[in-house]
């Protein structure tokens, strides 16, 4: 039973960390539209897998992990909001390239483990993750002290964080069937400017 319940409560963590809409969910949701869900799945399993990640370092390390990344101080916001801007100035300047057209939008460049690493670096950026499994696992201190119970909770994580951002690339695959060409380039470039404004709010946060 302590085993399901870490399992359950893994899972409640997992959605905490993934269901918020940001940057990522963005970008992931641009993946479904652009690439489709099978092309774009490779870069959801990639956000799951560092979740994953930082919830076991949690377990394991989360007592003295969340001093250390404190001690970064404004390091990873920057870097992450310089890659945030870079990603979403690549994104319109290839809109601004590719010309409008009537037929269907050309397959996107880059291999599914390609869209794999990019995606695993943009999430790895953003330590806060592994502070927020931190702060959770704080709170079970005494019920994550089997194996069996820590890594029940742990895998809830990552079940949960991998199926949600499927859900968020499938609905941009959804999307991708049922909107004209135009609505598509008009959704790439809201999106890619979503993404620029969360990076510059980085930026600007971080060097404040």
């Amino acid at each position: 039973m302590d085993i399901l319940a870490m399992l359950a409560r893994g899972a409640l963590a997992g959605l905490g960390v993934a269901m918020p809409l940001g940057a990522i969910g963005v970008l992931l949701l641009g993946e479904g539209i652009s690439r489709g869900l099978r092309r774009g799945a490779p870069a959801a399993v990639a956000v799951g897998v560092v979740d994953t990640l930082y919830s076991a370092a949690a377990v394991l390390f989360g007592a003295v992990a969340a001093p250390v990344i404190g001690g970064w101080g404004n390091w990873p916001a920057v870097i992450g909001g310089g890659v945030l801007v870079g990603i979403a100035t690549l994104g319109l300047w290839r809109l601004a390239a590719r010309p409008a057209t009537d037929g269907p939008a050309p397959e996107p460049a880059g291999s599914g483990l390609q869209r794999f690493v990019l995606f695993l670096g943009l999430t790895a950026v953003n330590p806060a993750t592994l502070v927020y499994f931190a702060a959770i696992t704080v709170g079970l201190t005494g019920r994550l002290g089997t194996t069996a119970t820590a890594s029940a909770f742990v895998i809830g994580v990552g079940l949960a964080s991998v199926s949600w951002q499927l859900v968020v690339v499938g609905t941009g695959a959804i999307l991708r069937h049922r909107i004209t060409e135009r609505a598509r380039r008009l959704s790439v470039l809201a999106g890619n400017l979503v993404v620029a404004g969360l990076g510059v709010a980085m930026l600007v946060g971080a060097l404040r």
